[in-house]
């Protein structure tokens, strides 16, 4: 996923890693301080719940008037069918809740979007590359490219733009964190059939994790390409967010990767979702559950995330200056 992640190992087994912790702590905390004093106080659940309930009450008010102002604009949904209340109420009980769906013309409007703008390799401003020019990008690099995102997606796709702002999408919002949403961000991005260095599976969330991007948040995830069983497909623990893996003391609060072992010695197996379908099929999640993406192994995946929280600590967008983008080639 696109989270902003601090990979937290198992066990600090020399002086050097934790002081190697502690530097990269200070320079969190020097980049974005907020966010990551909010990292450190919300992987407690009472604390969390006590935030939202704050949250919640100061927009008591504004939350019903948003809400009407959602209902106003109903006619402008490309999801005139769905079941909100089921939704909501599946994502509260189980951190994920299935039933979406995008237009075949969306789907087609964000592909071609993908294929003609230059995405960039690990996320990094001066990694771009157009999908024809992958095979030279990574000679370059001198590594396969596993993940590659797109920046600014929300000012250069208005497809995207209008999803941000679906009235359907946003009474989900409102209605599952209590209060009026904070859309915090958009992220499109290619995961690619690749023999990837261990290092970027890490880097790129391909081990299980959970987030912590907000005292009370969710995404919106939508395939914009087929995955199949085994290639390249979201999986996801459902009710891991109430239940997080107690494998020491230390991991009621911890943040950190997982092994499939771990995980699998922890949940049941009817849990363990992995999640397949056809381009334009959606879900949201809330990922404090346990999750983790598939490498893909024969087709590329593309990804489209939309994410709504309480607060916005400016770490969870696609926004780039346009000075800093770089093309490899």
């Amino acid at each position: 996923m696109t989270e902003v992640q601090v990979p937290v190992s198992n066990v600090v087994t020399s002086t050097g890693a934790g002081l190697g912790r502690v530097s990269r702590l200070l320079r969190s905390l020097t980049a974005q301080p907020g966010y990551t004093l909010m990292r450190g106080m919300a992987r407690f659940a009472w604390l969390r719940q006590l935030v939202t309930t704050a949250r919640r009450s100061v927009h008591a008010r504004s939350r019903v008037v948003y809400r009407r102002q959602c209902e106003a604009r109903i006619q402008d949904t490309l999801f005139p069918r769905l079941d909100t209340a089921r939704l909501v109420k599946e994502l509260k009980e189980s951190g994920l809740a299935f039933g979406l769906k995008l237009p075949p013309e969306i789907v087609a409007a964000i592909s071609q979007y993908a294929e003609k703008t230059p995405c960039y390799a690990d996320r990094q401003a001066s990694c771009g590359f157009t999908l024809d020019q992958r095979s030279e990008a990574e000679r370059i690099l001198g590594k396969p490219i596993l993940l590659a995102q797109y920046f600014n997606t929300i000012e250069a796709c208005p497809e995207i733009a209008k999803l941000a702002t679906d009235p359907v999408l946003q009474t989900i919002a409102c209605d599952y964190l209590g209060s009026v949403p904070t859309f915090v961000g958009a992220n499109l991005w290619w995961t690619f059939p690749v023999d990837a260095l261990a290092s970027d599976r890490d880097r790129h969330a391909h081990l299980f994790h959970r987030d912590v991007d907000d005292f009370r948040f969710f995404k919106f995830f939508f395939y914009l390409t087929d995955v199949a069983l085994g290639d390249g497909a979201h999986v996801c623990v459902s009710g891991s967010h109430q239940r997080p893996p107690k494998l020491s003391f230390s991991d009621r609060w911890n943040i950190r990767r997982y092994t499939d072992q771990e995980i699998t010695g922890q949940y049941h197996a009817v849990d363990i979702h992995e999640i397949c379908g056809t381009a334009g099929e959606g879900f949201a999640e809330n990922t404090l559950c346990i999750h983790k993406g598939r490498t893909p192994t024969k087709a590329p995946r593309l990804l489209l995330q939309l994410q709504y929280a309480l607060f916005d600590y400016g770490a969870m967008h696609d926004r780039r200056e346009d000075s800093i983008l770089r093309m490899l080639l």
